[in-house]
């Protein structure tokens, strides 16, 4: 059976993390989001927490950190953004070698951009109902909640455009986009299954009726 490999790129307080967690449990297959700083940690001689400061944030000269090893992701000079980019980009591949998955974020779409049986998503939802997640979520109020979407949403834009060299949230960047705002988490999550399933289908059919010489 040919593997699928969901990509999931997502707006802030549009739930795309939870969709995607929610996806591969119905899919029975791995979810990578954070685990790819933690292993990223393992292989970069960085601690966690510096990462996660980096994580998803385009290169920036004046980020430099001294790694407690040395190892063929550092190097002098190298922007922490860079390297973790590197580090997250390989083991995206290794990921999707492996099977099925769903992967969250991390321009995953850019990276296996070649890969066989990858379904770019990317969900989104107007303005207003993301604040009003992120100030329940957060139990902040409004002003506070607007400001870290917009926020976010500009570092994860950045990080988009400058790694990918595409339009983070452009209908061009993706082969499906889903307002997330008129419907349960659940039910996004369905939907980007029946795509996955009905994609597979057509691979499977195709497989069987070429022609053999």
């Amino acid at each position: 059976m040919k593997k699928i490999i969901i990509s999931i790129g997502r707006e802030f307080g549009s739930g795309g993390r939870q969709i995607g967690e929610l996806l591969a449990k119905e899919l029975e297959v791995p979810c990578y989001d954070r685990h790819l700083i933690e292993e990223a940690a393992c292989c970069s001689g960085f601690e966690t927490k510096e990462l996660e400061e980096a994580d998803e944030m385009k290169a920036n000269r004046f980020l430099f950190k001294v790694p407690a090893k040395s190892n063929q992701y550092t190097g002098y000079g190298k922007p922490m953004n860079d390297t973790l980019f590197a580090i997250q980009s390989e083991l995206i591949r290794k990921y999707a070698d492996a099977g099925s998955c769903v992967i969250v974020g991390r321009c995953a779409d850019k990276v296996l951009e070649k890969q066989e049986g990858l379904i770019s998503v990317f969900i989104y939802a107007p303005l207003e109902a993301r604040v009003e997640e992120i100030r329940r979520r957060y139990e902040t109020d409004g002003e506070e909640a607007l400001y870290l979407v917009r926020q976010a949403d500009k570092i994860r834009r950045n990080y988009y455009n400058y790694y990918a060299k595409k339009k983070w949230g452009d209908r061009s960047s993706y082969d499906l986009m889903i307002d997330s705002s008129h419907f349960t988490d659940r039910e996004v999550a369905a939907m980007i299954r029946a795509v996955s399933e009905e994609r597979k289908a057509e691979w499977e059919e195709n497989k069987f009726s070429t022609p053999q010489g």
